[in-house]
Parts: C-alpha cells; sequence; structure tokens
C-alpha cells in the first residue's frame, strides 16, 4: 500500500483577490470611463455624489470589505471633494486622489496633503496611463 498522501489542489487556492477602489465622479460620462480603465484590475465601487461616496465607504468598512483608494472628484454637486476625503479619514486609513477639472486652490491642496487626508491631487484633463500609474503606485504603498 502506498503510504504517500495525494495532494489535490483547487484552482480557487490561487485566485488572488483584486483589491478594491472606489471612484466618486458626478459626470457620468467620466465615471463610466474610469471605471473601464480599472475594472480589470481591480474591484470597483462607481458613485455619483460626495454623499453617497461616504455611505458607501462606511458600508463595505463595516462588511469588512477594505476600500484600498478612492479616487475623487473635487467638485460634487452639492459637496466638494475636500469635506468628502476629510469625513472618510475620520473612518479610517484610505489613501484618495482627489481630482478636478478646476483650479483648486494650492494652500488647500497642501493643507489636504500634509493633513493626509489626500495622498495625491491631480488636475484634468490627464494621461489615462499616467493615471493608472498613480495608482498602482499609492495602492502599493
Amino acid at each position: 500500500m502506498d503510504n504517500t498522501q495525494r495532494l489535490e489542489y483547487n484552482n480557487s487556492n490561487f485566485e488572488r483577490k483584486k483589491k478594491m477602489m472606489m471612484i466618486c465622479d458626478d459626470e457620468p460620462d467620466i465615471l463610466l470611463l474610469f471605471g473601464l480603465i480599472f475594472r480589470s484590475i481591480y474591484d470597483v465601487i462607481m458613485v455619483d455624489s460626495g454623499e453617497e461616496c461616504i455611505e458607501r465607504y462606511i458600508e463595505e468598512t463595516n462588511r469588512g470589505n477594505k476600500i484600498s483608494l478612492i479616487l475623487l472628484d473635487y467638485k460634487l454637486g452639492g459637496m466638494w471633494g475636500d469635506s468628502v476625503a476629510r469625513k472618510i479619514k475620520e473612518c479610517n486609513e484610505t489613501k484618495i486622489i482627489l481630482n478636478s477639472a478646476y483650479d483648486v486652490n494650492g494652500v488647500l491642496i497642501r493643507e489636504l496633503e500634509s493633513g493626509n487626508y489626500i495622498s495625491k491631487y491631480i488636475q484634468k484633463p490627464f494621461d489615462t496611463d499616467r493615471l493608472t500609474d498613480l495608482v498602482a503606485e499609492i495602492v502599493k504603498n
């Protein structure tokens, strides 16, 4: 009788769970574009308002899901991105990339970065390759 154990491998043992990111933008076309860019790399949650961003963030973290990064638009209809970033940071240490098509006050950006509310600020329009590289770098660190 052979005493060696037979090892059976299940492919699910080798699957890596994708990291989760949230994209918050009130422009439907931008939201869709970012979702298409990142969904093959990350589990993506897309929201279109600051209020929904905060609510979904809290829901996901309460479920035990870690959101590794939020790509957050600065001007969100009824709420500003810096307010969303501050509220998220009250809950956890999720990394945030703030972006805007508008010229945002440099003093505010430095305050948000030095206070660790955001990891980086980028101004639209930007190259999608640059954005994907930046996201990967920030998620990795």
